[in-house]
């Protein structure tokens, strides 16, 4: 058994400055507002949590309701790194959140990045030829063909502006976005399921070498009738 040493991060003397990626979109699909509160008691959704291998669809409000309570920018701070910090549901690393989120839904076969700041999807441009082999291994891994896939876009050059040896802080941060997500659906009546595989090599080419790296795939859907 190898075990991949990532070092220890510490904050940089000087922070360098990074250049977000500018995204080439397509359409843009905004989601509703969620003014439903989660109301099922927290220690109930904490004994219940479990990873479900069968899913239904999800309707748009059930994904935005989702999306709302796990993923969307709550506040913004300036900051010296080249890009504004947030507060969204999961803690990140310096407030950085390198972490974007990507959606496959059932029967259509493009890959939508969800907007944290405005709530709503857009359509990243190439992404269905490039992720094709993707969305085949996790149909592999996991044959839920009526399940939003969930992707986990790393844009690492954000973390490690700031952070030295900080590559083991995006994992972390994808954990604990994990966790998010998997309480959420809990408390939401949905099926959630983490899978084993990031998304490499696939994330990685719809960009230039080294901008883009996958930390992690789920499947959401609808509890099915047993």
């Amino acid at each position: 058994m190898t075990w991949i040493d990532l070092g220890d991060p510490l904050p940089r003397p000087a922070p360098e400055r990074y250049e977000p990626l500018e995204w080439e979109m397509g359409d843009v699909c905004p989601l509703p507002a969620s003014s439903e509160a989660l109301v099922r008691p927290f220690g109930e959704v904490l004994d219940a949590r479990t990873s479900h291998r069968e899913f239904g669809v999800v309707h748009d409000q059930q994904l935005g309701t989702f999306l709302w309570h796990a993923c969307r920018t709550r506040g913004i701070g300036t900051s010296n790194l080249g890009f504004d910090l947030e507060h969204r549901a999961a803690p990140s690393a310096g407030a950085i959140h390198p972490i974007h989120i990507v959606v496959k839904r059932p029967g259509d076969d493009r890959w939508w990045m969800y907007e944290a700041r405005a709530h709503q999807l857009f359509e990243l441009r190439h992404a269905t030829g490039k992720l094709a082999g993707l969305y085949e291994l996790s149909l592999q891994v996991l044959d839920g063909d009526e399940a939003t896939r969930i992707l986990f876009l790393a844009e690492p050059g954000k973390t490690l502006g700031k952070y030295q040896e900080g590559c083991s802080l995006v994992w972390r941060d994808a954990g604990a976005l994990l966790a998010v997500m998997a309480l959420t659906a809990t408390a939401q009546g949905l099926n959630f399921c983490p899978l084993g595989i990031t998304g490499e090599p696939w994330v990685s080419s719809l960009a230039d070498q080294g901008k883009l790296a996958g930390v992690g795939l789920a499947l959401l859907g609808s509890a099915t009738r047993t």
